[in-house]
C-alpha cells in the first residue's frame, strides 16, 4: 500500500458501514491495543460515537479506494484538554498512514481550541508507546487503572512536526 492512495477526511454519518468492516477486519491484537478488548465487532451505537463531530469532537477515516484503512478521532475531556485515539488496519501500517492522520486530528484539535492531548496505552503496546517518546521525548506517562496516559501540549507546530 502507498500512502498516496490514501485520503484522509472527516468521518460523517453515512461511513458507518464502511467504519463497521473496517474494525471487522482488524487483527485481535490490534484491535485490543485500540479498544482495549479483542472484538471485531462494536455496538453500533459506540461506532456512531466514535464518527461524530463536533465542538468537543472530531473523527477521520483513512481510505484507500472505497476501504476505510484507519480511524482517528479525539473526545474532549475538559474545556482545553481531549483524548486522542488512532487505530490503522495491519496491512496499511508502517506505511505513514497513522502519521498522516494523527497530524490531521491534532490540527483539529488545535484548531478547536484544545492545547493539551491525552493519549491512553496499555503498557505491553511497545510500537505506540516508542511512537509517542519518539514524536513527544519529554512526555511522561502516569499509570491509571492499568494503562498508562500521556499528556502532551497540543500546539500548532505539533501538527506538522509532531509523529515521527
Amino acid at each position: 500500500m502507498e500512502q498516496t492512495h490514501v485520503t484522509v477526511r472527516r468521518s460523517r454519518p453515512a461511513d458507518l458501514d464502511g467504519f463497521e468492516t473496517f474494525v471487522a477486519t482488524l487483527s485481535i491484537e490490534t484491535s485490543t491495543r485500540r479498544f482495549f478488548t479483542p472484538t471485531n465487532r462494536l455496538p453500533r451505537s459506540s461506532s456512531r460515537i466514535l464518527l461524530v463531530n463536533d465542538p468537543k469532537r472530531g473523527s477521520f477515516l483513512a481510505w484507500d479506494g472505497d476501504r476505510v484503512v484507519a480511524h482517528g478521532c479525539w473526545a474532549a475531556v475538559s474545556i482545553d484538554s481531549a483524548e486522542l485515539a488512532v487505530v490503522v488496519a495491519d496491512g496499511a501500517q508502517r506505511h505513514g498512514v497513522g502519521r498522516r492522520l494523527t497530524r490531521t486530528l491534532l490540527q483539529d484539535m488545535y484548531d478547536a481550541g484544545i492545547r493539551q492531548t491525552e493519549m491512553v496505552v496499555e503498557p505491553e503496546n511497545r510500537p505506540v508507546i516508542d511512537l509517542i517518546r519518539r514524536s513527544w521525548p519529554d512526555a511522561r506517562p502516569r499509570m491509571e487503572d492499568g494503562l498508562l496516559t500521556f499528556v502532551t501540549p497540543t500546539a500548532a507546530q505539533e501538527a506538522s512536526r509532531a509523529v515521527a
